[in-house]
């Protein structure tokens, strides 16, 4: 027992000097007015009037105001059940699912689309048998697959979809409206009303007392940033709300402000509705030279592709060419070598450029392109094309 009374006797002494501080001690504790507001308001007031928050001392009045603000929002939460907008909005999100199943799943995509896949399958076919192709007498058999495969698709993908949109304006979207405010409510009550303030005045009950019983006088040379930070100078924590007559003051003043500005209000909005104006005119006025000055590129570009042609049709060089070297085209890996070979032709290096430009745009200048020879095919592998242009109809039919 020895061994612990000079322990406890110093602390005795030193809890007894810190509990009879007087409040207007200029010393090193905190005064008793600073006792209070560190485990009221977790925040000290100095003689200057500055006030420093304590990070750790969450205070006894936070936690309460936050439990009442959150306990009047679980209200408005529940109250959401007697007002008319939860059902209207519940409304909405119904006749959309309605709207996207009947609509654009089973009118647009199924019982339109069907009969538009067969038609788009049979023109083909009726053109490739007018223009007597090559194995002409399969196109209509071919067109026949291919529709077949597409109705199969549309009706299957186009069923679910409705069945799915019905069922969603049917059981989720109620379901939703019906639990969302209650959750919402229940957690607001719960969390933030009861467990969260219970919480906060639970550790300020364990914290608050022996920062308040031993703590120094606050300054703000040992103000860190983290631990104490400085509120603001000579006014009261931000924590307590305006009075009703403070309130009515400023709204007092407001309405006085707006009144006697007004003038400038209504100069400011024709200064931005002219802004407007002149940078739409001014935006119209670009778009339209930038499409004409396309129009003009791209006659240009016909009007030289049609004069390269001519000259194709009866030069020697190009005749020699499409006969002889039909695969004769400009290509970036031999540039540097062509651009040594024009030089030679005596062009200088503008002239080579252009040149070299002409090449790369008009490459099939003394050649035409050939046809690109396309894979082989199959009903089945020309079935599952079916299916994904089909898809890509889905995505921009809904996303369009």
């Amino acid at each position: 027992m020895k061994q612990w009374t000079l322990p406890a006797i110093g602390l005795v002494l030193f809890l007894g000097l810190a509990a009879f501080a007087r409040a207007d001690d200029p010393g090193y504790f905190l005064s008793w007015q600073q006792k209070k507001q560190l485990m009221g308001l977790g925040r000290i007031q100095d003689a200057s009037g500055t006030w420093y928050d304590v990070w750790i001392c969450p205070g006894y009045a936070p936690p309460g105001r936050y439990a009442k603000d959150h306990f009047f929002a679980a209200g408005r939460d529940f109250r959401e059940y007697f007002e008319a907008n939860k059902y209207h909005m519940l409304k909405e999100g119904s006749s959309a699912c309605f709207d996207w199943a009947l609509k654009e799943c089973g009118l647009g995509f199924t019982v339109k689309g069907i009969p538009r896949a067969w038609g788009r399958h049979f023109t083909v076919a009726h053109e490739r048998t007018q223009q007597r192709v090559f194995g002409w007498w399969l196109a209509y058999p071919w067109a026949f697959m291919e529709a077949s495969v597409e109705t199969a698709f549309r009706g299957a993908l186009g069923a679910a979809g409705t069945v799915g949109g019905i069922g969603c304006g049917l059981a989720v979207v109620p379901a939703w409206h019906a639990l969302d405010s209650a959750v919402v409510g229940t957690w607001n009550l719960g969390v933030n009303t009861i467990a969260l303030p219970a919480a906060g005045i639970a550790w300020n009950t364990v914290v608050a007392p022996p920062l308040a019983l031993v703590g120094q006088k606050p300054a703000e040379s040992r103000v860190d940033g983290f631990w104490v930070t400085v509120v603001e100078s000579g006014r009261t924590p931000g924590d307590r709300p305006p009075t009703a007559a403070e309130l009515d003051l400023l709204a007092q003043w407001g309405a006085l402000l707006l009144r006697e500005t007004q003038p400038f209000a209504q100069e400011r909005q024709e200064i931005d509705r002219q802004e407007k104006e002149q940078q739409e005119e001014y935006y119209r006025a670009m778009e339209a030279a930038r499409a004409e000055a396309q129009k003009r590129r791209e006659r240009l570009h016909d009007q030289e592709s049609e004069k390269i042609r001519e000259i194709a049709a009866t030069n020697e060089c190009a005749r020699t060419i499409a006969q002889e070297h039909p695969d004769l085209r400009y290509d970036w890996r031999w540039h540097q070598e062509l651009t040594q070979r024009l030089r030679r032709q005596g062009l200088s290096n503008e002239e080579t450029e252009q040149a070299l430009d002409i090449l790369r745009t008009h490459e099939d200048s003394a050649t035409p392109a050939a046809v690109p020879i396309r894979p082989k095919t199959d009903p089945v592998r020309r079935g599952a094309e079916v299916l994904g242009e089909s898809a890509d109809d889905v995505i921009e039919e809904t996303f369009k």
